[in-house]
């Protein structure tokens, strides 16, 4: 194994242990108000995009329209999103954070505010400054491979 293959390899690795670590902070941080850190990503999609369908969330995600649906789901009984019939497909519902949904959004941010602010004090800005190219420069090679079919 060359060298640039164990560090690639050994980012990867640590890149995975980082999700996992912002995902389980994520749901100890908003478990009090009943939502996941997958939850909470679906609420961001709908923030920034507006109304959209499941499948356009997941397409933007790269995860299955299953596994958004049911994060959906979960966020319509939660009466965070609403569904509303979609002109273009009426099998593939508009969703759209309620009202609820966006003060429970905003709480969040709120929330995650003070870790980013304690993360910005203990990371260097120049690394974090590597950090961000070396990371949207994977995400970039990773969308060219999906687009090819791997």
């Amino acid at each position: 194994m060359t060298a640039s293959i164990g560090k690639a390899e050994a980012v990867t690795r640590e890149v995975r242990a980082c999700f996992n670590r912002l995902r389980a902070l994520g749901d100890l941080l908003h478990r009090d108000l009943g939502v996941t850190a997958a939850m909470r990503a679906v609420l961001e999609a709908l923030d920034e995009g507006g109304e959209q369908t499941a499948s356009g969330i997941a397409r933007a995600k790269s995860v299955t329209r299953q596994h958004i649906q049911v994060l959906v789901n979960q966020l319509l009984k939660a009466g965070l999103a609403a569904a509303r019939p979609n002109p273009a497909d009426e099998r593939a519902p508009l969703i759209a954070p309620t009202r609820r949904g966006r003060a429970a959004f905003a709480r969040m941010r709120r929330r995650e505010s003070a870790f980013l602010t304690e993360l910005g004090q203990v990371l260097a800005s120049h690394d974090l400054d590597a950090a961000i190219e070396t990371l949207a420069a994977l995400r970039v090679h990773l969308d060219g491979k999906l687009k090819k079919g791997g």
